[in-house]
């Protein structure tokens, strides 16, 4: 009998894994897909002075992402450990003041629009023979600004309330949306690109139609309490790496262009546009890896369920190695096929751009693996230790590595510095971590590579049940006899969990896959039921159980039911 109900890896951490994993890639291609569409149809119907339109409003699109990742992710973070801790006050807190700071930033962004269209047109710097296109791009995109971060902070929130589809098909729609309109609006009514710029933002509001949809759903567990305290600053700290990183790759866009033609002219700038291309497409799929794990490490951490934010990494590295891996190795084998995707035609740079893939390629598993493990300090509010890691891989290393390496072996040495910097990184992060054990270790916290108290960790076991393979009754005594040994039988906690038990037996299936699954914090002397049944028919009793002290959580979570005893 004993560890029947005991699994190597948690099988519901790995569903959660696997539910929130493609929907995440996808959300994140979003904006790659959308940006080659508009440029491609733009391409076709007009003319290149349109294209350079599109291009010299980047800047703006770069701002908008930087403050809708400042707010969204650190308030997501917030969210999830106050959900985690089951205070849903806390929670919906950081999801209310996340969403009020995101619509005072979309007003800011409508304001500079109306009033301010033609100085920002000035400073993207168009001459003057597109000025007045840029300007009129511009301020279309800028009014728009309350839509593009509402529509980002939605799609974040839901995914974390456990409903990464729903936040995925909402993203995929805006790019239908925008191209139809582009065709209709560019194509065939004439309106140039100013079209272009109308059809994102009316994709845009769809968005956040189809995802607004969640907030009439019974799964949803969002809901709006405006009270700062000192909310706003934590968020603010917990979205400030990712804000960081659109700073950093607007600033060494800038430099690396003009330390490549000063190296060795136009090809060079050409080339690198390739890799950067690459680099952006790779990162949003890389970096849906490490936006998969956030929530479940955020919401764990909350729960102090060590054991599961362990397994998540776990999943998180083995994927890294499966698909990293996979296109690494197809780009050290057919690698010209990048260069002639991003409509370079010409022999002699199709070869050159080869070269400079197949190095970059060599950097994509210990990138993977550093932005891994910078979202997972950043998920557990170590902001110091996230924000020194993101600074020095896409800055200070990166641009330090170029410089060297780029001076020492011309444009083959720029390439290489990519993977010198997530490497260098990667020695440091090892740095910090040992130097921080050492810290805890004083303060009578025994740490693991982690970060993680081993006795926690250690005091943390996870009996589930698998409705398709054993009797429910087996399993509910198994239950009392595991949590015997660590509660007095006639604890209110022992009780609580016995009763709750008996109230889902009826909802028990015999079909695959239904699981329940008990965590026992020895440690805290807290327990916390998972499970993924249809919840039907809860008796009084229970009812009145849920306002009692012992039962600090009931609801969703990450899409599962949970409670939390203790």
């Amino acid at each position: 009998m004993e560890g029947i109900y005991e699994y190597k890896h948690n099988p519901i951490v790995r569903r959660i894994f696997l539910a929130m994993l493609a929907p995440t890639i996808l959300m994140n291609l979003t904006t790659a897909i959308g940006s080659v569409a508009d440029t491609m149809i733009i391409g076709h119907y007009l003319d290149d002075k349109s294209l350079s339109v599109v291009t010299f409003a980047t800047p703006i699109y770069m701002v908008i992402n930087t403050f809708a990742a400042l707010f969204a992710v650190g308030g997501c973070i917030a969210m999830s450990i106050d959900s985690g801790k089951g205070d849903k006050k806390s929670a919906n807190e950081a999801f209310g003041v996340s969403m009020l700071l995101l619509a005072a930033t979309g007003l800011l962004l409508l304001l500079s629009g109306l009033f301010f269209s033609e100085i920002i047109t000035g400073w993207l710097g168009a001459g003057k023979d597109v000025f007045e296109a840029v300007e009129e791009y511009s301020k279309i995109i800028l009014v728009g600004g309350p839509v593009f971060v509402m529509n980002i902070g939605l799609a974040f929130f839901v995914r974390n309330d456990g409903r990464p589809t729903l936040s995925m098909i909402g993203m995929f729609s805006s790019i239908i949306v925008d191209i139809i309109l582009n065709f209709v609006f560019v194509g065939y009514l004439g309106m140039g690109v100013s079209g272009a710029a109308y059809s994102t933002v009316v994709g845009q509001l769809v968005s956040i139609v189809v995802i607004g949809t969640h907030f009439l759903s019974s799964k949803c567990t969002l809901r709006f309490r405006f009270v700062f305290n000192k909310t706003a600053w934590r968020i603010v700290k917990n979205g400030a790496s990712s804000a960081l990183h659109f700073v950093y790759q607007f600033v060494t866009i800038l430099i690396i262009n003009h330390f490549l033609s000063k190296l060795v002219g136009t090809d060079g700038v050409v080339i690198y546009t390739v890799v950067f291309n690459l680099s952006t497409v790779s990162l949003s799929v890389f970096e849906g890896i490490s936006q998969t794990i956030q929530p479940m490490i955020s919401n764990y951490y909350g729960e102090k369920s060590y054991v599961n934010i362990k397994e998540t990494l776990r999943l998180a590295m083995l994927t890294i190695f499966i698909i990293c891996g996979g296109v690494t190795v197809l780009l050290e084998v057919v690698p010209q096929v990048v260069p002639i995707v991003f409509g370079i035609d010409d022999a002699l740079l199709i070869g050159k751009s080869a070269v400079a893939v197949r190095i970059f390629a060599t950097s994509m598993i210990i990138m993977t693996i550093n932005v891994v493990i910078g979202y997972y300090l950043q998920s557990t509010e170590q902001n110091l230790m996230s924000m020194i890691i993101i600074s020095l891989r896409c800055f200070v290393l990166f641009l330090g590595a170029t410089f060297i390496l780029g001076k020492c072996f011309g444009m083959n040495g720029v390439w290489a510095a990519y993977t010198a910097a997530e490497a260098l990184t990667f020695l440091v992060i090892f740095g910090m971590v040992k130097v921080k054990q050492k810290r805890l270790k004083t303060k009578g916290v025994n740490a693991d590579m982690l970060l993680l108290d081993k006795e926690t960790r250690d005091g943390i076991a996870c009996y589930t049940f698998n409705c398709g393979k054993d009797d429910f009754e087996e399993y509910k005594e198994y239950i009392a006899n595991e949590i015997g040994k660590v509660l007095p039988p006639d604890n209110t906690v022992c009780k609580d969990v016995g009763v709750y038990l008996e109230e889902i037996a009826h909802c028990v299936e015999a079909v695959k896959e239904r699981l329940v699954e008990v965590e026992i914090n020895k440690r805290e002397k807290k327990i916390i039921i998972r499970d993924n049944l249809k919840h039907t028919g809860f008796s009084e009793n229970w009812q009145k159980r849920l306002s009692e002290e012992s039962v600090k959580d009931y609801g969703p979570v990450l899409g599962w039911n949970r409670m939390c005893i203790g």
